[in-house]
């Protein structure tokens, strides 16, 4: 008998050890925000760039406010940061025509809590010239990465805020908000 509870304690402690190194890959794997683009399914366009940056996203509702870094998607890795949220330079500049899209890791510190916003919260961006502009959440969704949809240019001023969700991260929670 003490025999087998040594080999379940070291079984154990191995299941443990593995789900921990899982665990770490999966938090510092690039693909982990990505969507899975296919060819001709969402085209980067080049919007127009000025000296005017969004710098801060806040959602008071959730108890979130992050600075805002500029990213790109580089083949098929979408650049983020470890330090705030993310805004995808070849989208739109929030609160022009089109869908701007903002996203971050689904960590506490970051866009962890944004599961809990509704339609109706607030966002709220804050741009380098000390100006700011809200909007409001239309919906929220949970999609799978090979939905792409949610990307799509729009005729509104819509920023698209996006974070994982689910077992492992395969999914990806989705707030729409459209300027007030």
């Amino acid at each position: 008998m003490r025999n087998f509870v040594s080999k379940l304690f070291v079984i154990t402690g191995f299941i443990f050890i593995l789900s921990s190194l899982y665990l770490v890959w999966q938090r510092n794997n690039p693909d982990r925000l990505s969507f899975d683009i296919k060819p001709n399914t969402f085209k980067e366009t080049i919007y127009k760039k000025t000296d005017i940056n969004p710098v801060q996203i806040v959602i008071q509702d959730v108890n979130i406010n992050l600075p805002l870094y500029p990213s790109i998607i580089d083949g098929k890795n979408w650049e983020t940061t470890t330090k705030g949220a993310s805004y995808l330079t070849s989208s739109p500049m929030p609160g022009e025509e089109g869908n701007s899209i903002i996203y971050a890791h689904n960590w506490n510190n970051l866009f962890g809590k944004i599961v809990l916003a509704k339609p109706g919260g607030k966002v709220k961006i804050a741009f380098s010239d000390n100006s700011t502009k809200t909007f409001t959440i239309k919906y929220t969704a949970t999609v799978t990465p090979d939905e792409t949809h949610i990307l799509n240019k729009s005729n509104d001023k819509r920023i698209t805020l996006y974070t994982c969700t689910g077992i492992f991260d395969q999914k990806r929670f989705v707030a729409v908000a459209v300027l007030d």
